[in-house]
């Protein structure tokens, strides 16, 4: 809403109008001889002479009535003043005039709900939390900021961010996804799409989507302090080179330095679960004399599973050679078994890496810059459909970028797409750049290794949360936002969201895991048989097998209950070690 037609404009629009002119007609008709008298003598300025009608013509106005089309009905009071008048606000929204309410001597001011300022809620701007307030908030569907997974929830960057700042400040929402699937742009007549439009016309209380902070938006919206930074940048499918630069350490090139430790850090995790349930599972401890075919005795125990020994095993597998130690325990083996499918995953993405980077050429892009893109044919070039970085290069005045936009513009078929995930079918296909978000960008790199970024960053923008013109929840969640940043708890959502997890070490925690409950099974089964036949407790068993050192005294007494149970039985006793 840019202003209201002054009072002034609305008085003079009602002397002339058609309506007041057709009231006047309506005066007595003793009155009306006066619309044609010859007064214009009479009516100088410097006459010294009193009008003889004059006070018929003054009467006649004190009674006229009429309807006014700006400032309501049209009568006077006995001083010749207007009397109950009306003043309409008239308002320019979005290039079109429009009625936005009305003022009168006894109302005052009483504008329509869609354009007042005054909120559904009332919110201390010093308040420290929302508590008990539910928010509308629209979203955009767009990975990875907003998506719905296989439940039909809603889930991404921007749920997470919304679920912190409601967390901190203790309100409730429900989401609305926008309609038009838009975030907003402004058509040739003024009016806004999207969901700048959704809080335009106040149908939402704020969004949470990626919805880019542009000078033509804050004219009609709100935002907060951005949440995050990003530029405008060039999606382009990789092609090969025919150079190729080799250095000391190219071997390690095929897996990233985050792989490396990661592997690093599973081979010290599966050497400790190796040895941790051989050491758990009574099938890894062997007798090393037997006194006779079933019972054991504890201390004649031992276990093949020594730390070096885990460590040996797991080195030995990663290299797929082998080691003389082999499991016994369906735990430890299920461990194995996991490693084992897990090296060779490992190992063999590792071969066919290496072997391209040593023997086929590198992949790289004639295209190195906007400027090589803009001065060549071949490639085309797009953005988004309705979105910010459409309007960057329609409103640019850098004469590259006016340009480039008058290249698409005028482009057939369309270089625009309706999606991101669109343009990047079209980048795959070939001869095609899309030009995005770099946030976007690389979230879509870190998945596709077919995609690469050409050149810097066009420009410097940021995500913020919109509301609506004048609301009251800016500040504090601009407040919240800040929060969040200072306790890099956006950088964490952020690494969530953007790094691409590795399937493989999913599958290798899910085999630690089965492994570990078949240990604890087998364990329980074997602890209650052991401690029935030979009343040995579950603590002293546990004290064994993790220090090898046995109460001898408990030991002593056991063994006395075997031998006076066997005197009974059979009448010689068990012969003695």
């Amino acid at each position: 809403m840019d202003y209201f037609i002054e009072t002034k404009e609305n008085l003079n629009q009602d002397t002339y109008n058609k309506n007041a002119s057709a009231s006047v007609r309506n005066v007595p008709d003793e009155i009306s001889q006066l619309k044609s008298a010859p007064v214009a003598a009479a009516l100088l300025c410097d006459a010294m002479d009193r009008w003889v009608d004059g006070p018929k013509m003054n009467d006649a106005i004190r009674r006229l009535r009429g309807r006014g089309q700006l400032t309501g009905d049209i009568r006077f009071n006995e001083y010749g003043e207007r009397e109950d008048i009306v003043y309409y606000g008239i308002g320019r929204i979005n290039s079109h005039f429009t009625m936005l309410g009305n003022w009168s001597e006894k109302t005052g001011w009483l504008f329509e709900n869609r354009y007042t300022n005054k909120w559904e809620f009332n919110i201390d701007p010093d308040a420290d939390d929302l508590a008990g307030l539910h928010l509308r908030v629209v979203v955009y569907l767009e990975e990875p900021f907003v998506t719905k997974n296989a439940a039909n929830h809603y889930q991404g960057f921007c749920i997470d961010l919304l679920n912190e700042m409601a967390a901190i400040l203790k309100f409730n929402y429900t989401i609305i996804e926008v309609q038009d699937g838009s975030y907003g742009i402004e058509d040739d007549s003024g009016r806004w799409n999207g969901i700048i439009g959704v809080l335009q016309r106040h149908e939402a209380d704020v969004s949470v989507s990626a919805v880019t902070i542009t000078y033509s938006r804050v004219e009609v919206v709100d935002f907060t302090l951005p949440f995050m930074h990003l530029g405008i940048s060039i999606l382009l499918a990789k092609t090969k080179d025919d150079t190729e630069k080799s250095s000391l350490f190219t071997f390690l090139e095929p897996l990233s330095l985050s792989v490396w430790f990661s592997l690093i850090g599973a081979y010290l995790i599966v050497s400790f679960m190796m040895y941790l349930l051989a050491r758990f599972s009574p099938y890894e401890w062997y007798d090393i004399e037997k006194i006779d075919g079933r019972d054991r005795s504890i201390e004649n125990q031992k276990n093949q599973f020594s730390v070096l020994n885990s460590l040996w095993f797991s080195v030995g597998s990663l290299m797929q050679q082998g080691s003389d130690v082999i499991p016994r325990a369906a735990a430890t083996r299920i461990v194995a078994v996991i490693w084992w499918m897990f090296t060779q995953i490992l190992i063999s993405s590792y071969t066919a890496q290496l072997a391209a980077f040593l023997t086929v050429e590198r992949m790289t892009t004639p295209i190195e810059s906007t400027a090589d893109l803009a001065n060549q044919q071949k490639i085309r070039y797009g953005t988004l459909k309705s979105g910010s970085t459409m309007n960057f290069f329609k409103e640019s005045r850098i004469p590259i970028y006016e340009r480039m936009w008058s290249v698409m513009e005028s482009a057939s078929p369309t270089v625009f797409v309706n999606s991101s995930k669109e343009g990047i079918a079209r980048v795959k296909a070939g001869n095609y750049a899309y030009m995005m978000e770099s946030s976007m960008l690389e979230y879509y790199m870190e998945r596709d290794c077919q995609l690469q970024r050409i050149g810097g960053l066009l420009d410097s923008k940021g995500y913020g949360i919109a509301l609506p013109k004048g609301s009251p929840l800016r500040d504090i969640l601009s407040r919240t936002v800040l929060q969040l940043q200072e306790s890099t708890i956006l950088e964490a959502l952020k690494n969530k969201w953007w790094r691409d997890k590795r399937g493989i070490f999913y599958v290798l925690i899910t085999g630690l895991f089965i492994s570990l409950v078949m240990a604890i099974g087998e364990y329980c089964i074997e602890s209650r048989h052991d401690t029935f036949r030979l009343k040995f407790t579950v603590l002293g068993k546990i004290r064994y097998w993790w220090t090898g050192v046995y109460d001898e005294e408990k030991r002593e007494k056991a063994r006395n209950k075997l031998c006076n149970l066997q005197l009974d039985t059979a009448g010689q006793p068990p012969p003695r070690k």
